[in-house]
């Protein structure tokens, strides 16, 4: 079964009608690689690529409202700066322009890009459900496990909501650049009133916040002393693993690399805005 809707509310119907029995397909970016490695795979698809406004992307009351069908090449455009720079390093540019913010935070991987830097500005995602309506959860939610969520098998993907003005920082270490997944990646955002987020990639089973060095900079700021012991709580609070791509502790060391790389970053890039958390 192919099912191909126009409108949003027909793509609920039918997740509501076939819950998990059906798969949304956006780009297909990610469930293409699984159905060319596995000879059972999904059977019944969804097709959202055709959706009215489902790939809009609109200014409201400061933030930026993407619908779950914006691509990454829409996303690479953007003035949040750690949002357009994931953006532009996941694979090609035929990636990038078929691949999108829903499926990205469908598929849940601890080596998600986009849900690193996402996680890092605070966005919110809005599920929706054809008779329950519609939901919104903040992103800290939202991750439950390895590759599981909060979304629920009859629900979608609706929009994702994220400010539009905190100042942001992010950076990805990777054998091949952008053509390859992350070894460990890692996103800082701060709100204009000095809130701050540190969010990794590929160090937890899914993405995940270090909210001890947060609590660190959001007590003293960013003077050096703060920004080192920031990055020294950073490397404890993470759990990498070894795997084909990279040792545990090389990716512990480089996440102590990234928190001081890029605090610093946001400390140069505005120094009289660099306040505390309220």
């Amino acid at each position: 079964m192919f099912l191909q809707p126009r409108q949003v509310a027909e793509a609920l119907e039918a997740r509501a009608k076939y819950g998990a029995e059906i798969t949304p397909l956006g780009g297909g970016t990610d469930i293409v690689v699984v159905l060319n490695r596995q000879s059972t795979g999904p059977r019944h698809f969804l097709d959202l690529s055709r959706l009215e406004n489902y790939a809009a992307i609109r200014r409201e009351n400061g933030c930026y409202v993407a619908g779950g069908g914006a691509t990454f090449a829409q996303l690479g455009r953007l003035e949040v700066k750690a949002l357009s720079q994931a953006a532009m390093t996941v694979g090609g540019a035929a990636i990038r322009n078929a691949g999108t913010i829903a499926g990205n935070l469908g598929t849940a991987s601890p080596a998600g890009d986009g849900c690193v830097a996402l996680l890092a500005i605070d966005a919110d995602i809005e599920l929706s459900h054809a008779t329950r309506g519609r939901r919104v959860i903040p992103i800290h939610e939202y991750f439950t496990g390895f590759r599981r969520t909060a979304l629920v098998a009859d629900e979608l993907i609706t929009a994702v909501r994220f400010p539009a003005d905190w100042r942001t920082a992010w950076y990805k270490i990777g054998k091949r650049g952008s053509i390859n997944i992350s070894i460990v990646c890692c996103a800082i955002g701060m709100s204009p009133r000095g809130n701050v987020r540190i969010a990794f990639g590929c160090v937890a089973p899914t993405v995940m916040r270090a909210r001890q060095a947060e609590a660190i900079i959001a007590k003293d700021g960013l003077a050096d002393a703060s920004i080192e012991a920031a990055a020294q709580s950073a490397m404890k609070e993470v759990a990498p693993i070894d795997d084909h791509r990279s040792s545990a502790s090389y990716r512990r060391a480089m996440c102590g690399v990234l928190t001081r790389r890029l605090l610093r970053e946001l400390r140069q890039d505005a120094p009289r805005a660099a306040g505390r958390a309220e």
